[in-house]
């Protein structure tokens, strides 16, 4: 008796269809295999100690690609504090301030969907005429991304 509940048993496996179409996917999706690669960027800003005979940050961007590797990319040194700020564009993807008592740097990472992201900063002083400071950016590193990637600032 126990030999034929055992039969009964194993013969219940469950039924398994070699038919297209009846798992859990039925192919009619489209199969383009496109991944999309996601790139995080990030501020590094060591070193800022205010009460050094000469107080400075040393600025980089941390770029993070999809596969949890980081790279710095140095953008040398500031005589302020640095924060991460809120950029006004649509292609910006972070933004660092660095400033002491109105005066010092603010530094933007912008992509626009090529193949790499653009380090731009702007000198910042007191009085600077907020008409012109959009004007005053310049480039001062490209970092190189995967085309297509989809980039945005880390957490």
């Amino acid at each position: 008796m126990y030999l034929a509940v055992f039969f009964a048993a194993a013969g219940c496996g469950g039924k398994q269809s070699t038919t297209p179409g009846t798992g859990a996917g039925d192919g009619s999706g489209s199969g383009t295999g496109t991944v999309t690669v996601q790139t995080l960027l990030g501020w590094g800003t060591p070193g800022y100690n205010p009460e050094s005979a000469t107080p400075k940050t040393n600025v980089f961007l941390e770029v993070t690609d999809h596969h949890g590797a980081t790279q710095s990319y140095p953008l040398g040194d500031i005589a302020a504090p640095c924060a991460a700020a809120a950029g006004n564009g649509g292609d910006i993807i972070t933004v660092l301030s660095c400033l002491n008592a109105g005066s010092g740097a603010e530094f933007r990472a912008v992509y626009r969907g090529g193949a790499e992201i653009i380090v731009l900063r702007r000198w910042v002083a007191t009085g600077d005429d907020p008409a012109e400071l959009e004007l005053s950016f310049q480039e001062v590193s490209r970092v190189p991304v995967p085309t297509g990637s989809k980039v945005k600032p880390a957490p």
